[in-house]
This record gives structure tokens, C-alpha cells and sequence, in this order.
């Protein structure tokens, strides 16, 4: 779910994509058209520069609200101090289920042809979790930090 705007958050007077993240004048639109870890770049002096355009981190680096909205990359459990991979949702090996990927669970909870933990099932838990890749665990909540007022919404 979406959460309201924090009055804490930062308002960045960083560039949006004219300048690099150092205030320098791009030379090149800012993209990120060859999936660069380091997000929308720009060409300054012939180099590339980020370009200081924010990415938001709620509900893909922690998990706010139920749970439904988290896309981030956790794939594994802990139960009893041993790890435990998740089951892809798009299988029905070890664990026989019905929240397989198709039009509405993929835009409504993420799920699709992977493993990451999500929360397809916001009546019974408010926290992303998975079937695990164990016979013995059918599933189990993922380790996902909890996004409070604490945790910045956007990053650079």
C-alpha cells in the first residue's frame, strides 16, 4: 500500500536531469538506457556522471503497510537458525499452492515468475513471506526490515 508523504522527508534541490549529481552541466540527456547500477547518468567531459535523481527505497529495501507493496529481493527464510531458500510462486514443488503469477496477484502483490518474498495474503499477515524450498516448512516470513519514520523514503 501507499504510505502518506513524511513531513521529514528532504526536499532535494539536486538535478533532475540537466546537471550531474555535482551540479555540472550534462552534456547528454540523463538516462539509464544500459541498466547502469548506478541509475540515470549523463556524459560530463566525455565521462559518465550520475545525475542525482532519486530512487524510491519504501517497499523495496524494507516492507511498509501490510506487506503487499514490497518489491525488494529477499528470497530466503530462517527457521530454527537454518536458512531456507523460497519456492518459486510459479511452482508446486515441494509446496502445492494457488497464488501462482497471473494478471492480478502479479500487479497487486508482485508475484511472478521468481522467488522473492511477498504478501499475497494480507487477511492472515502483514509481513512479505514465501513457501519454502523445503519439504518440511511449507512457509515462513521473510526478513524484511519494517519501513518507519526512521527509514528515508527515497536515496540517491
Amino acid at each position: 500500500g501507499l504510505l502518506p508523504y513524511s513531513k521529514k522527508a528532504v526536499v532535494s534541490t539536486q538535478s533532475t536531469g540537466d546537471k550531474d549529481i555535482k551540479g555540472r552541466k550534462c552534456d547528454s540527456p540523463c538516462r539509464n538506457s544500459d541498466a547502469s547500477p548506478q541509475g540515470p547518468h549523463c556524459k560530463v567531459a566525455g565521462m559518465d556522471s550520475p545525475c542525482g535523481i532519486p530512487q524510491c527505497v519504501w517497499d523495496v529495501e524494507c516492507s511498509g503497510g501490510d506487506g503487499t507493496g514490497y518489491r525488494g529481493l529477499v528470497n530466503s527464510v530462517t527457521v530454527d537458525g537454518q536458512t531456507i531458500v523460497c519456492q518459486a510462486w510459479d511452482r508446486d514443488s515441494p509446496h502445492v499452492h494457488f497464488y501462482h503469477p497471473s494478471q492480478y496477484n502479479t500487479a497487486t502483490f508482485g508475484i511472478g515468475h521468481h522467488n522473492y518474498c511477498r504478501n499475497p495474503d494480507p487477511r492472515s499477515t502483514l509481513t512479505p513471506w514465501c513457501y519454502t524450498s523445503s519439504f518440511w516448512v511449507r512457509s515462513a516470513p521473510c526478513s524484511v526490515s519494517t519501513c518507519d519514520a526512521s527509514f528515508p523514503y527515497f536515496k540517491f
